[in-house]
């Protein structure tokens, strides 16, 4: 009798899951303790919100250093040195009193965080089928939106009874035991990692989309002059600029301009995570289904990609002109959710275009979007603060038409390596 197929892969996948939720909340908790924190330490609201911006430039500028060294050294390797960085760095932010210090804390913290998606999509192209790398993403996605969704209550807990400092001292001790864990379960390919049986390494090699494991170096000759390379990165600086508002600016706004109690606006604020949480899960299977129909990748990542675009388009719209407060969160949460399908696309597409060097690929697309995520809290503060919120909001719509037009030259059907292009 033959046995059946281990699945290790997935149980892998599981783990990037823990650390996509671990991350979050060490990303998002100083959001949620803000008042206690600026208070003792005599933070005004911009120089709070310099600290957001920090981390994003902090997290952007690494990208693409991450990406070829993720390639060079592997996910494992990466993966635990990321975790190990950050973790530090969010112990040392409950530390640290100086504000310039502190400045410099939370960007060396983005700068540890920065490694994670680019040594995961190495992970995900070692480990997976063609028809899987969705699903794949997903995982890791899944995490970091569920993070913002449970770190309210997590984080008040903890506040309240151990103060504001102990919430990044605990979070900085989960994540270094997290590392180990990774080091100790973790390979960078199916074919090393012994708890891998010949059916399930079989499976994984008839479908990946490797030609070797050599360690050779990307092509950015090659990369930069393609107009593809250039729409992926592109399109997602919009999307992360989207997100980071939600991220930043969501609870002030149902607060001032939507008249939520800070009760209320607690539960409100996290229907939107939650939205993106099921839509990311839903996206990776459906764009994998798809390809296992025999979809051409057109199809089940550019076209799935822009009908979220298209759907935060229209539920925005409804948002600002909607009256009723608890409307207007529906509205929020399917705009949110929406752009889950285009952030699955997103990395599933850096894969598909990147092949053997996913990790830079997927380091140039994040580099964007985490410009987009520098960019926004302070442009969108400056808009509320000028313009008021109905009309920062709506000026998202522009943006995101414009990533809906970019996703037709995507065309992940074809690597990058492919230099045929018209």
């Amino acid at each position: 009798m033959k046995k059946k197929p281990t699945k290790v892969r997935w149980g892998l996948a599981f783990f990037f899951f823990i650390i996509g939720v671990i991350a979050y909340m060490d990303r998002s908790n100083i959001s949620i303790i803000a008042k206690p924190m600026m208070d003792d330490l005599g933070l005004d609201k911009v120089q709070f919100g310099m600290l957001a911006s920090l981390f994003s430039l902090g997290y952007a500028l690494i990208q693409i250093p991450a990406g070829l060294l993720a390639e060079k050294f592997g996910p494992r390797k990466m993966i635990t040195f990321a975790l190990i960085w950050w973790s530090v760095f969010t112990g040392l932010t409950g530390l640290v009193k100086s504000h310039g210090l502190l400045f410099a804390v939370r960007f060396l913290f983005g700068i540890g965080e920065g490694p994670m998606f680019p040594a995961n999509a190495v992970f995900n192209t070692n480990w997976f089928r063609r028809d899987e790398k969705a699903r794949a993403s997903s995982a890791l996605l899944a995490g970091s939106y569920f993070g913002p969704v449970i770190a309210p209550i997590v984080t008040v807990y903890i506040y309240q009874y151990f103060g504001w400092q102990a919430v990044f001292y605990i979070f900085g001790a989960i994540g270094i035991l997290i590392a180990v864990v990774w080091w100790v379960i973790a390979r960078d390919y199916p074919e090393i990692h012994k708890l891998v049986n010949e059916q399930e390494k079989e499976y994984i090699l008839e479908g990946r989309e490797i030609v070797n494991t050599d360690k050779a170096r990307a092509p950015w000759n090659i990369f930069l002059k393609s107009y593809r390379f250039w729409a992926l990165g592109l399109q997602y600086f919009v999307v992360l600029y989207i997100i980071t508002f939600f991220l930043v600016w969501l609870p002030t706004y149902l607060l001032e301009d939507r008249g939520f109690s800070l009760t209320k606006m607690g539960f409100a604020a996290s229907l939107p995570w939650l939205a993106i949480l099921i839509t990311v899960m839903t996206g990776g299977m459906i764009s994998d289904s798809l390809v296992r129909k025999g979809f051409s990748k057109q199809i089940s990542r550019s076209s799935l990609a822009i009908v979220g675009l298209i759907i935060f388009i229209i539920s925005m719209y409804l948002a600002v002109i909607t009256v009723s407060p608890y409307m207007n969160v529906l509205w929020l949460s399917i705009c949110l959710g929406s752009l889950g399908f285009t952030v699955v696309c997103s990395w599933a597409s850096a894969t598909d275009l990147g092949r053997n060097f996913s990790g830079s690929v997927s380091a140039w697309m994040n580099l964007w979007g985490n410009l987009g995520a520098f960019l926004s809290p302070l442009l969108c503060g400056w808009l509320a603060e000028k313009f008021g919120w109905n009309i920062t909001l709506g000026l998202t719509i522009i943006p995101v038409f414009a990533a809906a037009i970019l996703w037709l030259f995507v065309k992940p059907d074809t690597s990058l390596l492919n230099t045929n292009e018209e």
